[in-house]
């Protein structure tokens, strides 16, 4: 929606006219207190397009949603930019070797210069300070006695109030589009947000554990067959994570001991790349003892159980965890590391 548009529809909530729904995300747990996320409003519209000579009318629900999070992120960021640029305003008043004295208009380009870098055009106050000194100089040998005027240019910043905390009220607002008119506001938020994004799944493709760039192929057979490998490799851990997350909400619980450094912090939605790091460690030894070959597993820990319990795969590897087995014999005196 464009900016102007935007400024109309929430005109009426700086005025008290339209007042504003609370969006909560439901509780996961008894305990858990009720998270405010957003605030917003919801609004009917008629349209109407031509189609192949008939005109078609419909309805569409408009929600207009203030995330809260969002909001302040925008803020925080934006006093990171107005700090930055009235730090490199200041920087102009310096004098010493190798600075350039600026006068008025070379001054005010530098600072508009700067402003607009940072996106912070009208939300400082900038006042031009001019300093005319003038210096006698006495005749000293073929040169007379003179009247030398400097002018001495500096900038001071200030926020504009009145600027700044509008720009901070219209932070974090957005508006979406929904056919479906019973829809609340709440539900259509939290549909939003707990939506499914296959972007997420191809962004792993550039990470440590799939790694797809850089591709150093020069055979088009080979550069297909690394990308369906690794796409298979994709729907494992996308697999894996979804199964994970659905045994937790089915057993109302979280999973904890997986965030480096907090042991403590939990999780209901944990990443496959989580899980897997806190397999580090993990050993396989195959060795010889009088002719028979065995293996031995590193025993597994409280979390590294849990997991494979909520995938459906503890009883398949603690009935060989910590134990000499048999094992294949071209296996043997080898050493895996998982």
């Amino acid at each position: 929606m464009p900016k102007e548009a935007l400024q109309a529809l929430l005109e009426p909530v700086w005025t008290g006219v339209q007042s504003l729904a609370p969006v909560y995300r439901p509780l996961e747990t008894e305990t858990d207190q009720p998270e405010h996320i957003a605030n917003g409003f919801c609004y009917t519209v008629m349209l109407s397009a031509d189609y192949e000579g008939s005109n078609i009318k419909w309805q569409e629900q408009r929600l207009v949603v203030h995330s809260l999070k969002q909001a302040a992120s925008q803020e925080k960021a934006l006093d990171a930019r107005l700090e930055k640029a009235q730090k490199a305003i200041a920087n102009l008043n310096l004098r010493g070797r190798g600075r350039k004295c600026l006068d008025e208009n070379e001054m005010t380009t530098k600072v508009n210069s700067i402003l607009e870098h940072h996106n912070v055009v009208g939300l400082l106050t900038i006042e031009t300070i001019q300093e005319t000194k003038a210096v006698n100089k006495r005749a000293y040998g073929r040169r007379t006695a003179e009247t030398v005027t400097t002018t001495t240019v500096t900038v001071r910043t200030s926020r504009n109030v009145t600027a700044y905390a509008n720009t901070v009220r219209n932070l974090g607002w957005k508006v979406f589009v929904c056919n479906d008119l019973e829809l609340s506001l709440t539900e259509a938020v939290l549909a939003y947000r707990d939506e499914y994004i296959i972007e997420r799944g191809f962004n792993r493709f550039r990470g440590k554990i799939l790694g797809i760039t850089p591709l150093f192929l020069s055979s088009t057979t080979r550069i297909k067959g690394l990308i369906r490998l690794l796409s298979i490799a994709l729907r494992v851990m996308c697999l894996t994570e979804f199964t994970v997350r659905q045994s937790l909400q089915e057993q109302d619980a979280k999973l904890d001991t997986i965030y480096a450094g907090n042991p403590k912090r939990a999780t209901a939605k944990p990443t496959t790349e989580m899980m897997l790091r806190a397999f580090c460690g993990l050993n396989l030894i195959v060795v010889s003892v009088n002719g028979t070959d065995c293996c031995w597993l590193t025993p597994l820990n409280t979390i590294q159980a849990r997991i494979l319990a909520l995938l459906g795969f503890s009883t398949l590897y603690q009935s060989i965890g910590g134990n000499l087995v048999n094992w294949p014999s071209e296996w043997s005196n080898r050493e895996f590391n998982f």
